[in-house]
This record gives structure tokens, sequence and C-alpha cells, in this order.
């Protein structure tokens, strides 16, 4: 007999475990089944050779709005509370780095950074500083002033930054959940989702060495393959897929935190960034963001690559020219011989001018695959995560997180929400006090 439960969640990233995390500690639902094809938790997107580690919005990603930057940091701000609650502090999540700043190289731009500051900046993160002292700056990051021509401006944006291990974070959630011993809650590691079937009273998931499961309600939290998921169930037809990879190069250690370089609104993808690496071994230098064909990691899929394929992806390429000039300029990055010397010259020596072209080494081991949702129609580019059914429906009982960089900074809040359209679906009772215990207010607009 097919095994049933209330909730299945495909997919045990940040967001799918901090999903079940809420279902089973705050909640009275019954039966939960986790189902993920690594075999551990966060060991995708999540984990911390795929990401920078940082806990956006720290305030450097000037390519968001305000808007956009309030509603990231309400979600992550909740990844401090947990980590310093019950749950969190056996494990080795959150560290606070000694700097964190956005860099201004040159008039244009900190002319730019001056006015971003008081219309972006400020109104969200009021203790943030607009500094343009080299001496002052050095006392933070003594790299990018020296070596520096004396007569190039600069300016900063001086903000507190955090490193989160998101795969640690992950497996956290993972662990809080399975303590439950009241409740059916079971992990299946090592099991790929084949095939998802709408059914009478509910979904039946086929995987390729478990067997199936029913459930009553489905969250889709499976990374860049979230959206071939949901069209599976009739969703998202109205999206395509653009996977961006990212690489990163490295150097001696030299950094004290987080130097992020500006991007202007409207792109997705954050713009160069100096890494302090978790265990300071290294700084980390990137990403870079160029289109690629697979969907994971050194993992290539023709069958999804084929599936996804839509004249959308070339004509959003070609023609919002921010995007385009950004693919261009990273794709030469990415060629081999050349790319190393072009990154070293135009990206690397922008933050530290003295690094000299051999300590800037590639580094294979980093990074990642990130999926960046198109709508079709309208041609946008989501920034951000986005939860598909986008209106709910009747009947649909099914939450399929797109959560691209910053996604993991906000994997609480958006967990919040799916557990929020669950428990109204299934008669759920949530527990508002225990839940503001741990994280102060109830993250729900």
């Amino acid at each position: 007999m097919r095994d049933v439960y209330d909730v299945a969640i495909i997919g045990m990233g940040a967001v799918g475990t901090a999903t079940g995390f809420l279902l089973a500690e705050f909640t009275n639902l019954q039966s939960l089944l986790f189902l993920e094809k690594e075999n551990s938790a966060g060991q995708i997107a999540s984990n911390r050779r795929t990401n920078s580690q940082t806990r956006h919005p720290f305030g450097g990603e000037l390519n968001y709005s305000p808007e956009v930057m309030k509603a990231i940091k309400r979600y992550s701000d909740m990844i401090p509370s947990y980590a310093n609650s019950e749950y969190g502090r056996e494990y080795d999540i959150l560290r606070r780095t000694k700097s964190g700043m956005v860099l201004a190289v040159g008039r244009n731009e900190r002319d730019y950074l001056r006015k971003k500051f008081h219309d972006t900046v400020k109104p969200v993160f009021p203790y943030a500083e607009l500094m343009e002292d080299k001496e002052e700056i050095a006392k933070l990051e003594p790299y990018i002033v020296r070596g520096r021509k004396r007569d190039e401006e600069i300016g900063i944006i001086r903000l507190q930054a955090d490193m989160v291990d998101f795969g640690e974070l992950a497996t956290s959630f993972q662990d809080n959940a399975s303590k439950r011993q009241d409740k059916k809650i079971n992990v299946k590691f090592n099991t790929k989702v084949k095939r998802i079937e709408n059914v009478s009273e509910g979904y039946d998931v086929h995987t390729d060495n478990a067997g199936s499961f029913s459930a009553r309600y489905l969250v889709v939290s499976a990374g860049s393959y979230t959206l071939s998921f949901a069209k599976q169930l009739g969703l998202g037809a109205d999206f395509v897929a653009f996977p961006v990879a990212g690489k990163f190069y490295t150097s001696p250690s030299i950094i004290n935190g987080k130097v992020y370089t500006f991007q202007e609104e409207g792109v997705p993808f954050a713009a160069t960034h100096a890494d302090r690496e978790w265990d300071g071994a290294v700084t980390r230098y990137g990403p870079t963001a160029t289109p690629t064909l697979m969907f994971e990691k050194d993992k290539p899929d023709i069958k999804e690559f084929i599936d996804n394929l839509d004249s959308v992806l070339l004509d959003t390429v070609i023609s919002k020219k921010a995007i385009r000039n950004i693919m261009i300029k990273n794709i030469a990055y990415s060629l081999p011989g050349v790319g190393r010397h072009l990154f070293w010259k135009y990206e690397a020596r922008k933050i530290v001018p003295s690094i000299p072209y051999a300590d800037l080494k590639p580094a294979p081991e980093f990074g990642g695959v990130r999926t960046v949702g198109i709508n079709k129609r309208t041609r946008e580019l989501r920034l951000g995560e986005f939860t598909l059914p986008e209106v709910p429906k009747n009947g649909v009982n099914i939450c399929a997180n797109m959560a691209p960089s910053p996604g993991a900074s906000g994997c609480l809040g958006i967990a919040y929400k799916n557990v929020h359209k669950i428990a109204s679906a299934l008669d759920l009772h949530f527990d508002d006090e225990k839940f503001t215990k741990v994280f102060g207010t109830i993250p729900i607009e």
C-alpha cells in the first residue's frame, strides 16, 4: 500500500528544509516526507562552495530597489534569530565578518554611490555609513586602498555583513524537524523524483528507487528543476528557465569581510565581489555569470535543456542591453587562458589594485548554477524568489518555489509563506505565539 503524507517536500536545500521545519515544529501537521536526490541536505545551491555565503541583503546589492531590499531584509533577519535560538545554537551557521561594504571607483561611480546611499540604502539600513576618506577606508580593508593611484577617487558604503553556511542551516532544519517523534516524518536521501501526477486527493510522486508516495499537499523546492516539475502539474507555462553558471577565482586571504562593487537596478546578477572564505583560507572573487546548458554544476542534462528551449531566452539576452553586456563580459572572463587575465585586469584589480596576476587562480571547486525565471509574455526577468502558482487556486495544493540568489537568505520567510498557504488548505493550526518567541514577528505582509 502506498505511503500517504499530509505534505511531501521535493528538494532539501535551505527553502525546502525550512518549510519542513516550520510545519513540523509550529503546526499540528501529522505527517511529512522529505525527498532529496543527494545523500544529505543542502548539498547543491545551499552548499557554501556554490554560493558567496552572504546573508542578503546586507546593503551591498545596489541592483535591488528599496522595496525589494526591505522584503529580503525582513526575511533574512530571521536567520540570526534562528541561529541564536535553542534550535540553532549547536550548529555553526552564522559568523559576523570584520567588514562589509560596497565600493565605488572613479568619480562617476562615486557620485552614483552617493545617490544610491541616500535613496536606497540608508532608508533600509539606518546604521550604514558613506565613507570617502582613503585612510579611513584602509583601516577596514587595507588592500582595497594599497597600490591605488593617488588621484583615483573611491568611496564606500560601510555596512554590517554576516556569513552563513546555508548547507549547515539546511541540515539543522532537517534535524529539528526529524526530532518530532510525535509525528510521522520521513526523509528519503539518494532518491530522485521522476514524475508527479495530479490525482483526486492530492499528488502521486514517483521516484527512481524508493517507489511512489502520495501527498495531500506538495512543496517543490528543487532549485533549477522546480519549473520543470511545476510544468508537469500545469503550472508555469508563462515562464522559461534561464540557467546561469557562477564561477569564482581565488587569491591568498587578503580581504577581511565582503567588498561588493555596485550593479545597476533591474539586473538579476550580483556584480563582482570579494569575500573572505568561511575558514579564512582564501579570498574569493566573483561570481562571473554566464549562460549555461546545465541545470546543475558538472551535470549536463540534455533532456532538461531541450525541454526548456525557447526563443525568449535568446531574445531576452539580445534585446536587453544591460543583460547582453554582462553576458558578453562574463563569457569573455570564462574563456581559456585570456579569461583569467581579463578578469584580473578589469574585476579583481578594481577591488584589490595591487593583486599580482600570479596570485589570482581559477577556482573550479567553487560556484554553481542558478536559474532565473523569465516571463515569456512580458520578457521580465524575475529578481529573487517567486512561487507558483502566483495566485492561489482552489484545489491546487502546490507551492513551487523558484528561489535563486538571494533565495537562501530568505528561506525562513519563503517557508513561512509556504506554511501559511498549507495551513489554510489543510486546515492546520499555526502556533503564532510559539513562533514569535523565536522570530519576534510574523513575517507576512
